[in-house]
């Protein structure tokens, strides 16, 4: 049985805080970002899903969010599906 942090490796992932950060860089500007926290009444963490870009300088421009306060299968699993679409978005071009 795999860890979170395993899965998410396995995915392209950098662990930054082990169960609670991932980050995978698209670009040089570009990164989707998985964070997990606790929440009240869940014995678990409840992970959000999302793409940030910057600019020069480290100011945030845009964000995405994808997925709020969701369980860790559920977010690997619209991970998975987001890395998917942009292998095959990227294949057609």
């Amino acid at each position: 049985m795999l860890t979170i942090d395993q899965r998410f490796k396995r995915l392209g992932f950098n662990v930054g805080i082990s169960y609670q950060v991932f980050i995978k860089d698209l670009s040089k500007n570009t990164s989707l970002i998985v964070e997990g926290t606790r929440k009240t009444g869940y014995s678990t963490y409840r992970y959000s899903f999302y793409k940030v870009t910057y600019v020069k300088g480290g100011k945030k421009i845009k964000e995405k969010v994808y997925s709020e306060n969701v369980s860790v299968l559920r977010v690997l699993r619209q991970v998975t599906s987001f890395l998917n679409f942009i292998e095959r978005s990227d294949s057609v071009v």
